[in-house]
């Protein structure tokens, strides 16, 4: 497995318990019924497992939007009760991202979870037998096994890996994104824009998805410190860039999430929240905004 360099180990804030609809895997769903919690909120007439159309199921809320096998201090009833296992597979794997590369698996996280936000944690190998669990259980997205859509033409892994590092390295002296990958837009794909046109276009970007996410937040400048460095070169780490349909929308996105990050920030907003939660990390509706930021972005090249 590779290991992500941020730290985790779980605070017990709740976050994940009940601001997401959690789905529940078919083959769990007679055991869940049966266990003496379940039982219990049956009895006293809570919904703690709710059907869906084509015979899905997904965990229950109460009105504080709580999961209902919550307890007190914010503890999973069922892991206390009976262990990890027998909580559905999204509440084990969460907040892990895992992907199958050629180098081996690589293990990324949420930046939604309150932990990673605070960089708090303990060493991997307190995290290897679960996650060891999640991968011979499961199976998961292949990345780098094949070349990636690069604009018209395609990337190859390798070439890809040498990318990341030198980005990444750029990111730790401080530069934000938009400088590093205009750059690199310029010598690898003939770009033919100047900077400031290209800024332009991102934050014209930048306002519809503001528009798309429904919030109010007023655009910001990007910058660079600490939070944000750690933010987008594990973002860059857990090969986020590799899982759309194009690499050069996704790196697209990833600059609008640079300008939201800043804007959310500036605003007095949690910046990983809004970017991680709403945009980068659990938003899967976002492929034709990803096509249609790299066809805008195809006009502009030399061939």
């Amino acid at each position: 497995m590779i290991f992500p360099k941020q730290r985790y180990q779980c605070i017990q804030c709740g976050k994940s318990c009940g601001q997401w609809r959690i789905w529940v895997e078919p083959g769990l769903v007679p055991t869940l019924r049966e266990h003496p919690l379940a039982l219990r909120l049956q009895v006293a007439g809570q919904p703690y497992l709710v059907e869906r159309e084509g015979g899905w199921h997904h965990l229950g809320y109460d009105a504080q939007g709580r999961c209902f096998f919550l307890e007190g201090e914010r503890r999973c009833g069922l892991h206390s009760s009976t262990g990890w296992l027998s909580k559905p597979r999204a509440c084990r794997q969460f907040p892990f991202f895992l992907l199958e590369t050629p180098e081996g698996t690589q293990v990324g996280l949420s930046f939604r979870c309150s932990a990673v936000q605070q960089n708090v944690g303990v060493d991997w190998e307190q995290h290897r037998s679960d996650l060891e669990q999640l991968v011979g259980t499961g199976s998961y997205r292949r990345v780098g096994f094949e070349a990636a859509a690069w604009g018209r033409s395609r990337l190859e892994w390798d070439d890809y890996l040498d990318w990341e590092t030198s980005w990444r390295e750029q990111l730790l002296l401080g530069r934000p994104l938009r400088e590093i990958f205009f750059l690199h837009l310029v010598a690898h794909l003939g770009l033919q824009l100047a900077e400031p046109d290209f800024a332009r276009l991102v934050r014209n970007w930048s306002v519809s998805a503001l528009a798309l996410l429904q919030t109010s937040l007023t655009l910001a400048e990007p910058g660079s410190d600490g939070d944000s460095i750690r933010y987008f070169e594990h973002v860059l780490e857990r090969k986020w860039l590799w899982l759309g349909e194009n690499l050069l929308g996704r790196m697209l996105l990833l600059l609008v999430g640079e300008q939201l990050y800043w804007s959310a920030l500036a605003s007095g907003h949690n910046a990983f929240d809004l970017v991680e939660g709403e945009w980068l990390g659990h938003r899967e509706d976002l492929g034709p905004v990803e096509e249609g930021l790299a066809n805008t972005l195809l006009q502009f090249l030399v061939f």
